[in-house]
């Protein structure tokens, strides 16, 4: 029995061995492989910041290279301002460099013109800016103490100075207190007007070259003028395209009398007034 014990007491001291070997070894294997790990993980952050480095001097050396320095300012989009015009708005300059420009700054600058409604600037590489405008186009003339110029869409954007042409339609009856005490009202109305003469510019007997002035009257709504001899159209505040209808179906034969026509009003259904 007491040898029994002894073999067993070996047997598990050759086992306690074993295991301690394999922990040394399993010790040694760990360090070797977060070493490796180490060196590969150095060697990435290396080549990183080589590679970094490397593309800031490519960009540095791209960005100021004379092959993208502007040479051509193209516009497009304009009728009433010439190129030139719209280049000195820019004041982008030939031999800057194409990636020193702040694109949306200068078309934000370019739309400060009165005559511009927006502006995008594109860059064409290597050597080209491209600025493209969208202007403004005059509707009608409104007075406000002073007169400006109304765009089809109802904003006022420019008054008007010497030079400026006179050969829009005429609006009255709004004034500068009412636009900013009411200003969506007002907006409304400068709309409906816009729209209005836009529905005539295509017509044949009746259209926007036959009004000299329209008119807004709080209780009757809008009034136009007809050019010549100034006779009052009485047009309300809606239906205007039906009421127009009505009115060139005999405008051929009262524009003969309209020196002695006192207004005409189309304000009842199916009816032409004209007294």
């Amino acid at each position: 029995m007491m040898r029994d014990l002894k073999k067993v007491s070996q047997a598990q001291t050759t086992k306690l061995k074993r295991n301690n070997r394999n922990v040394k070894k399993t010790s040694n294997r760990d360090w070797k492989k977060l070493l490796s790990r180490l060196m590969r993980l150095v060697l990435y952050i290396v080549c990183t910041a080589i590679l970094a480095g490397g593309s800031v001097v490519v960009v540095d050396l791209v960005v100021n290279s004379d092959h993208f320095k502007i040479q051509t300012i193209s516009v497009q989009g304009n009728e009433r301002l010439s190129d030139q015009d719209v280049i000195t708005l820019s004041d982008i300059r030939q031999g800057v460099s194409t990636f020193d420009l702040d694109l949306e700054s200068i078309g934000e600058k370019i739309a400060e013109s009165d005559w511009i409604h927006s502006a995008r600037i594109m860059r064409k590489l290597p050597q080209e800016i491209v600025v493209d405008i969208t202007e403004r186009e005059a509707c009608f003339i409104i007075n406000l103490e002073y007169l400006y110029y109304v765009d089809c869409d109802g904003e006022i954007f420019k008054v008007l100075r010497g030079g400026d042409t006179l050969d829009y339609p005429l609006v009255t009856g709004m004034d500068r207190q009412q636009l900013l005490e009411t200003p969506e009202e007002s907006q409304q109305r400068l709309r409906q007007i816009a729209q209005m003469l836009i529905g005539l510019q295509p017509r044949k007997v009746f259209n926007a070259t036959d009004v000299s002035q329209i008119d807004i009257n709080p209780k009757e709504g809008f009034v136009l003028y007809s050019d010549p001899f100034g006779v009052p159209i009485h047009v309300g505040n809606e239906n205007f395209e039906e009421k127009i209808d009505r009115l060139e179906r005999i405008y051929t034969d009262i524009k003969k009398r309209l020196p002695v026509l006192e207004y005409i009003d189309l304000n009842v259904p199916d009816k032409v007034i004209v007294k």
